[in-house]
Order: C-alpha cells, then sequence, then structure tokens
C-alpha cells in the first residue's frame, strides 16, 4: 500500500469504510477485525484512493493560484480584468469582471458567482418547460445560488434548487442534473423506482453521474 491512513474502531460499526479529506485518509472498521483481511481489502482499494487524492491536490493547486480561466459549460473561458462591465463573451469564450487582476481572489470569486447565476438560471428556464413536458413533473419556485455540498434538489414544498457552480459542466450534463432533480417528483428517495424514471428521460446518466464525481475540481 502506498498511502498512510488513521484506523477508527468501532464497535457498533458492521462494516469497513474510507473517507478520504485533505486531511488525510481515514479508515472505519468494526472493533475487533482481522488486521490481515483489512490490509488486503485495501489493497484493492489503493488504486481509487490515490486517485481521490489527486482530485484533493488538484482543488488545492487550484485554491493557490491566482485565477486566470474558469470552465463554463465545459470549456475553459479567459478571465478580463478591469473591464467596465462584468459579462460573459461566448463568441471569445472571455469573462469581464471589474475588479483587478491585482485584487482579492474572494473579490473575482464572487463576480464570477454573479455572473454564473444568471447565466445559469438562463440556461434553466430554457431547458426545464421540455424536461417538465417530458416527465410530467412540477416544481413552485426556481432557485439558483451557490451551494458547497449539493449540485441540486427538490424540496417536498416545490422549491427547485441548482447549484450555480454547474454552469462550469457541460451543457448534457447539467440536463442530467435538471432530470434527476425532477425525477424527485415522482420519487423522493434514490431507490431503483428513481434511477428507473432518470434512465428513462437520460439513459447515459452514469456517464454525467462520473463527470461531477471526477471532475468537481474543475468546477468549483
Amino acid at each position: 500500500m502506498n498511502f498512510n491512513y488513521q484506523l477508527k474502531l468501532s464497535r457498533r460499526r458492521k462494516t469497513v469504510a474510507i473517507t478520504v479529506k485533505p486531511q488525510g485518509v481515514v479508515v472505519h472498521a468494526p472493533h475487533g477485525i482481522c488486521h490481515k483481511w483489512l490490509n488486503a481489502w485495501l489493497e484493492t482499494k489503493q488504486e481509487w484512493v490515490e486517485k481521490k487524492l489527486d482530485i484533493i491536490a488538484k482543488k488545492t493547486e487550484l485554491g493557490l493560484e491566482p485565477l486566470k480561466s474558469v470552465n463554463v459549460y465545459g470549456e475553459s473561458y479567459k478571465l478580463i480584468f478591469d473591464s467596465e462591465s462584468r459579462f460573459i463573451d461566448h463568441m471569445n469564450k472571455c469573462i469581464y469582471l471589474t475588479a483587478f487582476s491585482e485584487g482579492s481572489k474572494e473579490s473575482h470569486i464572487d463576480e464570477l458567482n454573479q455572473l454564473f447565476l444568471v447565466e445559469l438560471t438562463n440556461y434553466l428556464q430554457g431547458r426545464l418547460p421540455y424536461f417538465q413536458t417530458c416527465m410530467g413533473s412540477k416544481y413552485e419556485v426556481l432557485k439558483v445560488r451557490f451551494y458547497k455540498r449539493r449540485w441540486g434538489s427538490l424540496s417536498s414544498k416545490g422549491v427547485l434548487a441548482f447549484n450555480s457552480a454547474l454552469l462550469g459542466a457541460p451543457k448534457w450534463v447539467i440536463d442530467y442534473v435538471i432530470v434527476h432533480e425532477l425525477a424527485h417528483y415522482h420519487v423522493m428517495a434514490h431507490n431503483h423506482a428513481f434511477w428507473q424514471i432518470v434512465a428513462r428521460f437520460y439513459p447515459e446518466f452514469e456517464k454525467a453521474k462520473n463527470y461531477l464525481k471526477n471532475e468537481m475540481y474543475h468546477i468549483q
């Protein structure tokens, strides 16, 4: 094994699980587990752990570097600073910000979030009627904002929410998230019936799920 980990044992736990965070790798296991078996099991998970650690490293690297470009609809857009107004130029794949390039990264991100919110809202408003009609789904309110831990949701009160960071993903991935959330109108749980609905209206949902899972550091 080429990775270090912290082992946490619990008398209540019945299964083994791995969590990979910036602070390190933690293995959760039942008290009294056979360490020989555990080491052999961890060997089978080495590639998965290394991939997760690589993603975390890239996210950390991106967080330290000054912003020069961001993804919009899955393509790299150059950032232009000190502009008279903020807007997205799709033809030339540029994003104009009013902030100075020497300004804080937080101010750049704030401006980007505002642009992403408007742009994604416009895209969603253009796509939702089509999927609503196809799926027979309804919602009361559309809400777009930045979330740290979810791409979208549909509440029992009909609030349909999407993460503004989704704008960084290709349109086919955004469409998957739309289908995913509208499917919750019919089935709230992520059970077999739910995934049947998703598959019916978005057959390649696994491909989109994998994109969100593996390319998140390019989006957020």
